[in-house]
């Protein structure tokens, strides 16, 4: 059973030709070849839409033109920065920044208002203008900084102008010290030629002094010493009040139609504290001149000269109410009153006290007890 082969294990053999035994039925007719299947065709492609004229330019990259045979440069992906083009180093393009201001203008009047604040700082009297300038240029030069920060240009400018802004802060306090200071020196000059002033008031005895070697009035001689009297042509009678004393109270008549008066003198009483430390025993009393000429007087300074009962002159008080003097000009049929204090020694019951009413002109002399 092993050997037998089976027909379906058996190689197929082409059946070798024969002799033909017998009639063989016809053979069957070639089959004709299949045909393939056409190939589908395609669907035709829509024409593209004719470009917008108002649409936005497109986005694409359009790469350089290489050289031939150079590679180009790969293609960037959708989102990724675009590489530099060939034969450039470095990395890909950053992006531009965009809302950054062009310019800082507060960095330019910070500069500016600090340099003119800076000049005016430490002159004397306008040291508040630099003051306020400098407050201005320190408010600008920090809003600079802060949008220099941001971004905007000029930083350096705006640190300069907020260091002037302080530098003039500090000469505005110098300012203020160097006008306290020539205010001072100021008061105290007035004051020095005040006391000059009051001092020629006090030694000049007829009137302000004049210079040696100058005559004090028309036809007498030339004065050689320290102020005096001045001369009086003589005359026939002896004239009551210029060439002797009258009482305190009455009036005395020159010879061009003014009149000077002199208070009966009394105890001064100072009414400041300041008076009160000071003055330890003072007399008062009141000047007054008339004008009963036609023509307007004119007074300098109209001060009396006081002396006690041994001759010696007194000394003028100076207190915030004393003197009160008489200067100015006095018009025909009005009258000026001055009010004054002198300080005599203790024990001191009469003075004698003369007043010239104009410069060059004679005195009018007044004796009397204090009251």
């Amino acid at each position: 059973m092993h050997d037998a082969v089976t027909l379906a294990d058996a190689p197929l053999v082409p059946p070798q030709a024969q002799a033909p035994t017998q009639a063989q039925p016809p053979a069957p007719a070639a089959q004709p070849a299949p045909v393939p299947p056409a190939a589908p065709v395609p669907a035709p492609t829509p024409a593209p839409a004719p470009p917008n004229p108002f649409a936005p330019p497109s986005p694409t990259f359009v790469p350089p033109p290489t050289a031939p045979g150079a590679h180009a440069a790969p293609a960037a992906a959708p989102g990724a920065p675009w590489p530099p083009p060939p034969g450039f180093a470095g990395g890909p393009y950053a992006p531009l920044p965009y809302g950054r201001p062009a310019t800082n203008g507060l960095a330019v009047a910070a500069l500016t208002v600090g340099c003119v604040g800076l000049v005016a700082a430490p002159i004397p009297l306008v040291f508040w203008i630099g003051g306020i300038l400098a407050l201005v240029a320190v408010g600008l030069g920090i809003g600079a900084l802060v949008r220099a920060g941001n971004g905007a240009p000029r930083k350096g400018m705006a640190v300069a102008g907020t260091c002037l802004g302080l530098l003039a802060l500090a000469g505005s306090v110098g300012g203020f010290f160097l006008t306290k200071q020539v205010v001072e020196e100021v008061t105290h000059r007035a004051d020095q030629r005040m006391d000059r002033e009051y001092e020629d008031l006090e030694d000049a005895e007829g009137g302000y002094p004049s210079r040696p070697g100058q005559p004090t009035h028309p036809g007498t001689a030339p004065r050689q010493s320290s102020p005096a009297r001045p001369s009086k042509p003589s005359k026939p009678s002896d004239v009551r009040g210029v060439t002797s004393a009258v009482p305190f109270g009455e009036t005395v008549t020159l010879d061009n139609g003014i009149q000077v008066t002199l208070s009966k003198p009394v105890k001064y009483k100072p009414e400041t504290d300041y008076g009160r430390r000071t003055v330890k025993n003072a007399v008062q009393l009141s000047a007054t001149i008339t004008n009963t000429s036609s023509e307007p007087h004119e007074v300098i300074y109209a001060v009396p000269n006081v002396r006690d009962d041994k001759g010696m002159t007194a000394a003028l008080v100076f207190d915030t109410t004393m003197p009160k003097l008489i200067k100015g000009s006095i018009m025909p049929g009005a009258s000026a009153t001055g009010v004054f204090a002198w300080e005599v020694p203790e024990g001191t019951t009469a003075v004698t006290a003369d007043l010239s009413p104009g410069t060059l002109m004679p005195s009018a002399k007044f004796a009397g007890p204090i009251s």
